[in-house]
């Protein structure tokens, strides 16, 4: 239940020293590093400055280069087996790909291949535009560029309306001289020709002009039939060029790889070069703070003292315990390490909170190996994330997740035997039965009410470990009159009403219900008088208090929801019941071995998945509704340590490491 305790660290050296400093807190990846503000420090610090955010604009186009050749280069990449693991570099090795004559050459060479294949597809698309406006004309069979530069007559290539031929009949009757020729038919239109001698040529235009008649002003220097042909090789020619592009990039793919590494090369000088926009800068000194786990600050000393001897100072301090800024770094062992992840993904405690993941480990493993609750299907998963460990070569925080439902199988194998169940079929029954026979531990079909009662009884228990957290918060808060107040003034409210209740209905014989109830008076009363207690007017006080009272009918409904654990627990049991029930239906041998295995297979793959889903989901909200909201208000900001960006890579420190 403990988080990792900081130090918060100040350091002042010389700027030329600046450089080897931050690659070696990279290495380290200790430091999380703070974004200063002068205004918030003491005026003795006055003649440092904060200077304008510097972006490293070469880096950035390294990594926008990087980032174009490997969009380019990954449909060609090579195929890797799952089991494949990431390359193992030290710093400097990573370091190295940055200046990679190969690389280099790579990137120009796609640079040139994507430029070409760029120019071929404008080309492309201009030939196909081209032939679609072609292909309307192809009974103009003559060039009409030819047709411009008569001499003797003018030649004009009209379009006329179908629907409106009259206008024909009247270009006819007003100037019988001339030459009319339909060509053919574009949609509505038929395109005409038209030659008139070059006298009436501008009277005949002025007709056209007043008619509305319009004059199509083509340029084809060959007939239009001809242009398509030529553009379809054109087609051709472009997409075997295309198809060179592609298998010249498909020869680079095997580059994929070594690119990542790369872009891991890149992030990592960058985020370096980025870092010293946090710190404050006089013209020879650089200033920075941070905070560095209490484990690791002696690293940080005999590094500076390597490094800088006798040209730095460094100032240390305990964090104080409500220091809002202090980022948060969870420390658990075992496997309560693994489950970090569902309490992250609720909010971080502040540093003046316990770290519940260690509480909240044991109950998510009873809640989720009561949901699902089937040996086979925790067998499936528990063998299924170990041979994933052992193949695979998963990033960190990926390895942690398959190692939390590694643990989550194994509570599935053990609810699985209380319920006897494998696939939905009872294979474990060990209590003898009256009359005969034998069942399970915990008998699906005949337990439920007692199941529902245990489901309960465990909800009671989690809420109240969940106000014993409180307590503890009041107490590392300073809060001694929270203690009573908000932890066990509410555990005898519910206990002595939980008592009262079970008395008033004889099932407890000890004690009597006035004995309860007099207890639970007062504790009532209590709650009435402390809860408005932080209100600073009377009427706050009372108001604060009878709400608090008020409260308390939510505790029915926290426990109440406890019985989903019960709930998914039969719907995933008797579902599993029923398909395998409907396999068994299919007559015939045959029937039997193919339709009913599929049947079997399908249904349980199916129910395998809801179950998961379910009991994961449900299991969270358990912890985030009905046990953090007794005590856990969170709202920590992560720890993040300025370090190696490895995405692609796995670091070692050393040559010298396997």
């Amino acid at each position: 239940m403990a988080i990792e305790k900081m130090k918060k660290i100040s350091i002042t050296t010389f700027h030329d020293q600046s450089e080897t400093l931050l690659k070696e807190f990279q290495k380290s990846g200790t430091i999380h590093f703070k974004d200063l503000e002068l205004q918030k420090l003491p005026a003795e610090y006055l003649f440092l400055s904060k200077q304008t955010p510097a972006e490293d604009f070469e880096l950035l186009e390294h990594k926008a280069v990087i980032d174009t050749t490997l969009k380019a280069l990954k449909p060609y990449m090579p195929k890797k087996a799952i089991t494949s693991k990431r390359p193992r570099l030290t710093y400097e090795e990573c370091c190295l790909y940055l200046c990679d004559p190969e690389l280099k050459e790579i990137h120009r060479k796609v640079k040139s291949i994507l430029e070409k294949k760029d120019d071929l597809s404008q080309e492309l698309k201009k030939a196909k535009s081209e032939n679609t406006q072609l292909e309307q004309y192809t009974f103009i069979d003559f060039s009409t560029t030819d047709m411009k530069r008569l001499t003797k007559v003018k030649a004009f290539l009209i379009s006329i309306k179908t629907a409106k031929q009259e206008i024909r009949f009247d270009l006819e009757k007003t100037f019988p001289e001339l030459y009319i020729e339909e060509l053919g038919i574009v949609k509505q239109d038929a395109v005409s020709l038209v030659i008139a001698d070059l006298e009436k040529s501008q009277e005949v235009q002025a007709y056209f002009n007043q008619q509305s008649i319009p004059i199509l002003d083509f340029t084809f220097d060959k007939p239009p039939q001809e242009l398509i042909e030529n553009n379809f090789s054109r087609l051709n020619a472009a997409e075997l060029e295309l198809s060179q592009c592609n298998d010249d990039l498909k020869a680079l793919g095997h580059m994929y790889d070594r690119i990542l590494i790369e872009l891991d090369a890149v992030n990592t000088v960058l985020s370096r070069n980025l870092v010293i926009n946090n710190f404050l800068n006089s013209r020879h000194v650089l200033y920075m703070e941070g905070w560095v786990p209490e484990k690791d600050i002696t690293e940080i000393y005999d590094l500076l003292d390597q490094l800088l001897p006798q040209k730095y100072y460094i100032e240390t301090e305990q964090v104080v315990q409500d220091d809002m800024e202090t980022p948060i770094k969870l420390k658990n062992k075992g496997i309560f390490t693994y489950f970090e992840s569902i309490t992250e993904m609720f909010s971080l405690p502040v540093y003046n909170e316990l770290d519940p993941t260690s509480i909240m480990t044991i109950f998510y493993l009873i809640f989720f190996g009561m949901m699902v609750g089937d040996v086979g299907y925790g067998l499936i998963l528990t063998l299924g994330c170990f041979l994933a460990l052992k193949l695979i070569d998963f990033k960190e925080k990926m390895r942690k997740t398959i190692k939390m439902f590694f643990y989550i199988g194994i509570s599935v194998i053990l609810c699985g035997l209380l319920y006897g169940s494998m696939f939905g079929i009872t294979f474990f029954a060990p209590i003898p039965v009256q009359g005969g026979g034998y069942k399970p531990i915990l008998d699906t079909q005949t337990d439920i009410v007692f199941m529902l009662i245990l489901s309960l009884v465990i909800g009671v228990i989690h809420i109240f470990s969940g106000l014993v957290m409180k307590g503890l918060n009041s107490y590392i808060q300073k809060d001694y009159a929270g203690i009573f107040c908000d932890s066990i003034l509410w555990m005898l409210t519910l206990a002595s009403g939980a008592l009262l209740l079970l008395a008033g209905t004889e099932i407890i014989k000890f004690g009597t219900p006035k004995l309860f109830g007099i207890i639970f008076g007062i504790c009532i009363a209590g709650l009435a008088a402390t809860q408005g207690r932080s209100s600073k007017s009377i009427g706050g006080k009372i108001g604060g208090g009878l709400y608090g009272v008020y409260g308390l009918t939510s505790y029915i409904g926290d426990i109440v929801s406890y019985t989903r654990i019960v709930a998914l627990g039969l719907s995933g049991a008797y579902i599993a019941f029923s398909f395998n029930l409907m396999s068994g239906l299919i007559p015939g041998v045959i029937g039997k071995i193919v339709f009913g295995t599929l049947i079997a297979v399908f249904g349980q793959t199916l129910n395998f998945g809801l179950s998961l889903l379910g009991a994961y989901v449900h299991s969270c909200r358990l912890q985030y509704v009905e046990f953090f909201g007794k005590f856990y208000k969170g709202g920590g900001k992560a720890y993040k340590p300025f370090k190696v960006e490895n995405e692609y890579i796995s670091l070692k420190k050393s040559n010298q490491e396997d």
